[in-house]
C-alpha cells in the first residue's frame, strides 16, 4: 500500500514537466520556406508574368499533367488550369 503514494508522488512532477515544455510555433519562414506568399496576388490571373529569383527552384504544372510527388519545401510549384489561369502557388 505504501508504494502507490510513492509512485504517484514521483509521477506528478514528471507530468507537470511534460506540460510545461510546449512545442514552438512555426515561424513565418517555416510556414513559407520557398516564398510562395510573394506570388499569392497572381492567383486567378490568366497567363501571369512570373519572375522567379535566380537560383530558386520552381516548376510549372498544368491541370491533368503528371508530376512527381517528392516533397521539396524549397521549391515553388505554380499550378495552372487548362485555360492558363494560375490556380495556386505552393512550396513543394
Amino acid at each position: 500500500m505504501k508504494r502507490i503514494p510513492f509512485v504517484a508522488a514521483l509521477a506528478a512532477p514528471l507530468a507537470l514537466a511534460a506540460c510545461a515544455s510546449q512545442p514552438e510555433e512555426p515561424t513565418q519562414a517555416d510556414a513559407d520556406p520557398c516564398g510562395a506568399a510573394r506570388y499569392a496576388h497572381l492567383v486567378g490571373q490568366v497567363s501571369p508574368t512570373i519572375s522567379v529569383p535566380e537560383g530558386q527552384a520552381y516548376r510549372i504544372v498544368r491541370d491533368g499533367q503528371p508530376m512527381t510527388l517528392e516533397l521539396l519545401q524549397e521549391r515553388l510549384t505554380f499550378m495552372f488550369d487548362r485555360k492558363g489561369t494560375l490556380m495556386s502557388v505552393s512550396c513543394n
